[in-house]
């Protein structure tokens, strides 16, 4: 009787987790990703003790805001955030959070095509050019043309690594992936967030690890290119292992530009999560006119069907991603209807006329 006791109470301790809900259908407690869109797309949230992988774009500055979303979510709940990178000052990217808002800061990116009508057939018009969102969203709105004000940060974790306090202000030129392996364990022992520690009121550790893989990490030590994609390997397979049984989420960043997609399809195995980012710049879909609403596409490469038989994955269906002043958000792509960009250039022709060596007009 008292050990049923005893869980009931366990039970009722992690579903009060601020910042968190368990997923009605398996059970799963998920944290949000600051961008409800994100959010919907992935069945409700990030399932805690779960590793999202997001591929960055050639630049970084894309998978820097998603990030930003991610931080900003957790400093809202008061969850302790662990923030490591080599190629980008960690502290800096706490300062960098967005506001908090209590509404969408650009509701008209939804409905900024509800006045536009086809003109190839009237039944088309019914047809949802976007996916629309929920109005029960998990999660807060966030403004991206400002910076989250410093009260907020009161009674906030914040780890950063490496800890540039303790560095004296110099970054190092590389630190192995041991030692961050091992600043990670410490953090989820010591503040006891591994789900057999015992604690007094239960919280949620996310970890942010920034660009994990770039040139910046393995610069000083002599190792070949083949034992740096092993030491990455090794890393992701116990960091997984660490948060499977713990009370955190991870979003790990890695350049996957610098390696091939053969090694990129290895990382996959070892995360839960997913997500590839692809902008148009630069490449022949920038001038599309179809396209030009938005920055590139959003590839979900992974779901995991954590506590369920059922994946949330949605086949293959295409999303993109858009980046605006005070947003950022993700929709499912819609192209318009072929109606031919030649139509216009085509010369008038006599039925049935041999010249030209084109299809018959009638």
């Amino acid at each position: 009787m008292e050990q049923k006791t005893e869980q009931r109470k366990t039970i009722k301790s992690i579903l009060s987790i601020p910042g968190t809900r368990a997923n009605v259908q398996s059970g799963q407690l998920l944290v949000s990703s600051g961008i409800p869109s994100v959010d919907e797309l992935l069945g409700g949230g990030l399932p805690v003790g779960s590793v999202v992988l997001i591929e960055e774009d050639s630049g970084g500055s894309y998978s820097r805001v998603m990030l930003r979303y991610f931080l900003a979510e957790g400093v809202v709940h008061k969850h302790a955030v662990f923030v490591g990178s080599q190629d980008y000052n960690p502290g800096k990217m706490t300062k960098e959070l967005p506001a908090v808002i209590s509404s969408d800061p650009e509701p008209e990116l939804l409905d900024e095509h509800k006045t536009d009508k086809m003109t190839i057939a009237f039944r088309y018009q019914k047809l949802p050019k976007v996916k629309k969102q929920t109005t029960h969203h998990f999660g807060n709105y966030y403004d991206l043309s400002k910076t989250m004000s410093q009260e907020c940060f009161d009674n906030v974790n914040i780890t950063e690594w490496p800890d540039q306090s303790a560095l004296g202000g110099c970054q190092l030129s590389s630190m192995s992936y041991k030692e961050l392996l091992v600043a990670i364990k410490d953090k989820l022992e010591k503040d006891k967030y591994f789900i057999n520690s015992i604690r007094e009121e239960r919280s949620i550790l996310r970890l942010v690890l920034h660009s994990l893989g770039s040139g910046m990490w393995l610069k000083n030590e002599k190792y070949s290119e083949e034992e740096s994609r092993n030491a990455l390997n090794t890393f992701m397979y116990n960091l997984r292992s660490l948060l499977r049984c713990s009370f955190a989420v991870a979003i790990v960043t890695v350049p996957s530009h610098l390696y091939s997609e053969s090694f990129t399809s290895r990382l996959y195995n070892l995360c839960d999560v997913a997500i590839k980012l692809e902008p148009f710049a630069g490449t022949a879909l920038e001038n599309n006119v179809a396209l030009s609403d938005f920055h590139g596409y959003f590839h979900l490469k992974k779901m995991s069907p954590i506590n369920t038989l059922v994946s949330k994955h949605p086949g293959s269906v295409e999303y993109v991603f858009k980046l605006r002043r005070k947003k950022f958000c993700i929709e499912m792509l819609h192209l318009p209807p072929d109606l031919g960009d030649d139509d216009g250039s085509r010369n008038p022709k006599m039925g049935c006329s041999t010249g030209g060596g084109g299809d018959l007009d009638f």
